[in-house]
């Protein structure tokens, strides 16, 4: 069964990245992919809204987003009744303690800095899949 996964992020290479990791793991992940902030907060009403009919299972995002910072998306996902239970797992550039402390402080679930090895990179995306959709039992998953 077909896992939904909420990638926000705006780099176009690291999208396909993730992309041919999927392929090459052979992993049932169902990508829905949203490029900026703004979106990802009309995606979260529309989902709140049941216009939208699936939750995400995880939602994978950047810190360094257009319109809407990945930090206050973080915030509007963690005060959301709903949201709040969806892991949210931070896969940015940024190495910097302050973004890293906020993160946790505001919930993430994860904070994993992007490598510079793609092989790295696809590996991390599997563990992703291996950990967080496989072994884990996720609130809008549970039957």
């Amino acid at each position: 069964m077909e896992k939904e996964v909420l990638l926000i992020e705006d780099n176009g290479g690291d999208i396909k990245l993730i992309e041919e990791a999927i392929k090459d793991g052979n992993l049932s992940i169902k990508l829905n992919i949203i490029k900026d902030g703004g979106d990802a907060l009309s995606y979260m009403e529309d989902v709140s809204k049941g216009t939208i009919m699936n939750w995400p299972s995880i939602i994978v995002m950047d810190l360094n987003l257009p319109k809407v910072s990945g930090i206050d998306l973080l915030k509007k996902f963690k005060a959301d009744p709903e949201f709040c239970q969806i892991p949210v797992i931070i896969l940015t550039t940024s190495n910097l303690s302050s973004d890293i402390k906020m993160c946790y402080q505001l919930g993430a679930n994860a904070y994993i800095n992007k490598p510079l090895d793609v092989f790295v990179f696809f590996e991390i995306i599997q563990e992703i899949d291996k950990f967080w959709l496989q072994q884990c039992t996720l609130p809008h998953t549970a039957t």
